[in-house]
């Protein structure tokens, strides 16, 4: 049982690089953590693609903790395509352009995207503070 997506570039393969997430794979979630990739002007999706699923996967790990049973990546091919919330596909701009297989109905809830948001930059923050050698 979970709140399951794969997140992954359009256009849509089964050969596509996704991220699945057991929890937190509700819309409001799922645009957080791109609101916060673009806030932190990762590389666009749909320009460098392994960079940007690469720093997305990074920010939703350290959202939802890194105990491991949160966050995985492979071919969407061999996710779970299919569950909960199904597959978000993301363009250029770290918004969602589409959505795919999905059972559950859209969660829309600016209040939690925007925590979820302000969340992550704070602790990428901290984290850039530790490594600077700034007190936090």
């Amino acid at each position: 049982m979970g709140n399951r997506a794969v997140i992954t570039t359009a256009p849509y393969k089964a050969s596509n690089v996704g991220i699945y997430v057991h929890w937190n794979g509700g819309r409001a979630s799922v645009e957080g953590f791109l609101q916060a990739a673009k806030a932190l002007e990762y590389r666009s999706p749909a320009h460098d693609r392994s960079y940007a699923l690469a720093g997305l996967a990074g920010l939703i790990w350290s959202y939802l903790g890194t105990d491991g049973l949160y966050v995985g990546i492979d071919r969407c091919d061999h996710l779970d395509t299919l569950g909960d919330n199904g597959v978000y596909l993301i363009g250029d701009d770290w918004q969602i352009v589409d959505r795919q297989n999905f059972a559950y109905e859209e969660e829309v809830d600016p209040a939690k995207t925007a925590e979820i948001t302000a969340t992550i930059l704070a602790k990428v923050k901290a984290a850039a503070d530790v490594t600077q050698g700034v007190a936090a």
